[in-house]
């Protein structure tokens, strides 16, 4: 079974999916390092980091040959920047502050061929070595964010129309703080609250659901709380722990 497949059945039944991010490091040695094979899937941050669908093109060759899932954060819900991206070698998209059905129409339009979407049939990435046109749908990925609280009351119309092809409800906790009130607090009350609703609508129309983990402490919590979808780090972060740890060392010689 393929990693895809595996994927796309472990979001349907709920099961723990662990990803990971790629912001600031445009590098296919690096991308090719960090390939485990208990990684479910890797993303490319175009909204805050320093991708776009032409620099990302290695990056996602580079996960194509090794059969990693990739994923692009687009920077917005516009039909150019979700489609390119799957014509690239996109795996799949998160769709950061969501919370309008118009936004998840965009989004289907620009992932999936007709009748269901309008995607335009191209570009060298776009399909899989052997993968049949009736197959592409199976395997390619939608993670909408919610990152507000219009986005929370609308959870669950979004789920209803648009849950067929909606694979995991993702949550971009810092976003979300600035919007309920505690910036960058992502540990409030008002956070907390929100972050449960959302993992509760989700499961209770049986939707993997996830959020972005700083580290494997919040992992754990987010966990108990909840969520199945670990998407944890950042090729950043995993860097600047790996530096300050040794310089902190360094320092002590005498």
């Amino acid at each position: 079974m393929d990693r895809y497949i595996k994927l796309a059945e472990k979001l349907k039944n709920r099961e723990k999916v662990i990803g990971t991010t790629m912001i600031i490091f445009n590098n296919t040695i690096i991308l090719e390092k960090m390939n485990r094979p208990d990684l479910d899937f890797i993303l490319f941050d175009a909204e805050h980091g320093i991708f776009d669908t032409q620099n990302l093109v290695p990056l996602l060759q580079t996960c194509r040959l090794q059969g990693i899932p990739a994923f692009v954060r687009a920077q917005d819900s516009e039909y150019h920047l979700i489609a390119k991206a799957i014509d690239m070698g996109a795996d799949g998209i998160m769709l950061p502050r969501t919370e309008s059905l118009s936004q998840l129409r965009t989004a289907v339009d620009a992932l999936v061929f007709y009748p269901e979407g309008r995607k335009g049939s191209g570009g060298h990435g776009q399909f899989r070595p052997g993968e049949a046109f009736e197959d592409f749908s199976k395997t390619r990925f939608l993670f909408p964010q919610i990152e507000s609280p219009k986005g929370i009351e609308l959870l669950p119309k979004m789920l209803e129309e648009y849950g067929r092809y909606i694979n995991a409800v993702m949550i971009g906790p810092y976003d979300l703080s600035v919007m309920v009130g505690t910036p960058n607090d992502i540990g409030s009350p008002q956070m907390i609250e929100s972050i449960q609703r959302i993992f509760d609508i989700s499961n209770q129309y049986g939707k993997s659901c996830g959020i972005f983990c700083d580290d494997e402490i919040l992992a754990q919590k987010y966990r108990d709380m909840g969520c199945n979808v670990l998407w944890t780090g950042s090729d950043k972060d995993f860097f600047m722990r790996g530096y300050q740890q040794e310089m902190d060392v360094l320092a002590k010689i005498k």
